[in-house]
């Protein structure tokens, strides 16, 4: 479980001089957390084991990871059905995915030589959802 932990998650130390605490994760590194605990003034680095976590502070996250993985998946699983239906199997299938991949870049140059800021738009949302995948 403290293998995941992330900054702004809350935190209860187990053993050592802080046992008990109540802390926030401010950064994390190589088996290490870097805990801000409540009453104390400063930030001290603790090893990961002796924390274990008191529950997210988003409880937002994982719906938005499920829209996110769906928003994701929904139009590969689309293409591989109606590919399906329309050929009836899966002979000259690489063939036609790659065909598609190559119409999504030229779509791309053609969006980003006609609409720049529709297409900084776009970057920035991949952008968001990217960072949110990995919260």
């Amino acid at each position: 479980m403290t293998d995941f932990l992330r900054p702004g998650d809350t935190v209860r130390a187990r053993g050592g001089v802080r046992s008990g605490k109540r802390g926030v994760v401010v950064a994390t590194a190589a088996g290490r957390t870097k805990v801000r605990f409540k009453g104390s003034s400063g930030s001290s680095w603790v090893r990961s084991g002796n924390l274990s976590s008191t529950g997210s502070t988003l409880p937002w996250i994982l719906p938005v990871k499920a829209a996110l993985v769906l928003f994701l998946v929904v139009p590969a699983v689309r293409f591989v059905v109606v590919y399906l239906w329309t050929h009836g199997g899966l002979d000259g299938f690489a063939t036609a995915l790659g065909t598609q991949m190559g119409q999504a870049a030229v779509a791309w140059g053609h969006l980003i030589t006609t609409d720049p800021v529709g297409a900084l738009l776009h970057l920035g949302f991949l952008g968001v959802v990217s960072r949110l995948m990995h919260w």
